[in-house]
């Protein structure tokens, strides 16, 4: 998919721009996703997503997930790049989200790369206690084992205090997480910090906010 314009009221409910799920080898490239919700939602089944150059705002995120909801199977998710990308506004920025009582499965082998976030609300985020509809079983912990994931080269203004959450199961923490030259500050000013609970990782090159690793 090259050189989409694709355009939702802010106001229409839960519009995603392009959702993907149970599909393999999808390429989306050049494209201007402004919506209510997501602008590209990654669900289960998916794998080798390449997603560059594209401009997310207004809206919410690229995301993955969530996953391991109420009834579903085994889930994964293999295999996202997304580079070369601008998020302008958006309530989050990049996140992986699966429910905090969930079935088993993977998210793995993730590249985020290059990717400038201009008043984004949360700009990186990986949770594991996903909880859209209470009151949910937060004491059981996500059964998701999410490893080998890559952010690189992330930089611009956050709305939040908080810029990088990492809130990982602590039945099954994540594994090879690399953080290399993250740059935010705080959009109205003053420095942003990072939280990270049950995570594995490694971090190198620029980090702000410092990271856990």
């Amino acid at each position: 998919m090259f050189n989409l314009r694709l355009s939702a009221p802010g106001d229409s409910p839960n519009i995603d721009g392009i959702k993907i799920g149970s599909s393999e080898e999808i390429k989306i490239s050049k494209t201007r996703i402004g919506t209510s919700d997501d602008c590209v939602a990654i669900l289960s089944g998916s794998k080798k997503i390449n997603i560059s150059q594209v401009h997310c705002g207004p809206g919410h995120e690229i995301s993955v997930g969530s996953m391991g909801g109420e009834g579903s199977v085994i889930e994964s998710v293999v295999g996202v790049t997304v580079k070369d990308c601008t998020f302008n506004g958006t309530s989050d920025g990049t996140i992986i989200k699966t429910w905090a009582s969930s079935t088993t499965g993977v998210a793995s082998n993730f590249i985020y790369e290059n990717i400038r976030m201009m008043n984004v609300g949360n700009p990186i985020i990986i949770n594991q206690g996903y909880s859209p509809y209470p009151p949910c079983d937060m004491k059981t912990p996500s059964r998701i084992q999410i490893k080998d994931i890559t952010f690189n080269n992330i930089w611009g203004t956050s709305e939040s205090k908080v810029a990088v959450t990492l809130n990982c199961s602590r039945t099954i923490p994540y594994k090879n997480i690399l953080l290399k030259n993250i740059s935010f500050s705080h959009g109205r000013g003053g420095s942003v910090r990072s939280l990270c609970s049950n995570a594995r990782g490694t971090s190198y090159g620029r980090q702000r906010p410092p990271s856990y690793f």
